[in-house]
């Protein structure tokens, strides 16, 4: 079965980050389903829809976390308006698969820092999870852009201290060439409060709206309008200045300060 969609590409891309973390070659698993291996890289991709024999021989051939709650995945059509929405237990580590894969990535948040720029204090202070793969914390992508509402540096974690380092550690971050945008919080959000995530997988573009308890998967170009507009009021310099008056002001501010 042939055919890109929403389903295919998010369940490609946790095969794809399923195989990788077995450090197993394209060549393996082609061998073990008995195709080619542009036919397995399909089936990684999205453009190739796994049959229940595929599903079956390599999620146990990676010895797959999950493998229940990604068949239900892979079986449920997306509703009436496009949307795959994965309530299943792992879809934090099912929505790191899809960042890991991804060929490049814009991410728009308006209310906490995406756990790919969290220092692990602020992490544990935001009792977020993380949308990463399982093993050691891996860096910013360079081929990622995040656009954040200024209001977010503004606010402490548990306290002000705490928040004054995870500035220090973002203005690093971009020193070091993450794209890293700070929208003027002056005006209306552009967005419902949460994450927006643009990710470029390899089938296609998917965006993903990660919130409590799940993960809400689409094809609609509408949310691409929406990231772009919120860059157009954003600038590099305008940005590394709000980041140094936000660490600053929270270095300067009282120990007992607390601000979430």
């Amino acid at each position: 079965m042939t055919g890109s969609s929403v389903v295919t590409r998010v369940v490609g891309a946790c095969l794809r980050d399923a195989r990788e973390r077995r450090m197993m070659w394209p060549e393996q698993s082609a061998d073990a389903l008995g195709i080619t291996v542009l036919a397995l890289l399909a089936l990684e991709e999205g453009t190739r829809r796994a049959t229940p024999h595929d599903f079956d021989v390599l999620t146990g051939l990676y010895r797959c976390p999950g493998t229940p709650a990604l068949r239900r995945l892979l079986d449920q059509p997306p509703d009436t308006h496009g949307v795959l929405n994965d309530r299943e237990p792992g879809h934090a580590r099912r929505l790191g698969a899809c960042v890991a894969s991804a060929g490049h990535i814009r991410w728009q948040s308006t209310t906490l820092l995406p756990g790919p720029l969290q220092t692990p204090h602020y992490a544990l202070a935001v009792a977020e999870p993380p949308a990463n793969r399982p093993g050691a914390p891996q860096p910013p992508a360079r081929s990622a852009q995040y656009v954040l509402d200024q209001r977010i540096i503004q606010r402490g974690s548990k306290t002000a201290r705490l928040m004054a380092g995870q500035l220090h550690h973002l203005l690093q971050l971009a020193d070091t060439g993450t794209d890293i945008r700070i929208i003027p919080g002056t005006g209306p959000l552009t967005q419902p409060a949460g994450h927006l995530i643009e990710l470029h997988l390899p089938g296609g573009t998917v965006w993903a709206r990660p919130t409590e308890g799940a993960v809400a998967y689409s094809t609609s170009a509408l949310f691409a309008d929406t990231i772009t507009a919120s860059l157009a009021r954003t600038s590099t310099a305008g940005t590394r200045e709000a980041l140094k008056r936000a660490a600053s002001a929270h270095h300067d501010a009282p120990a007992e300060r607390t601000t979430l």
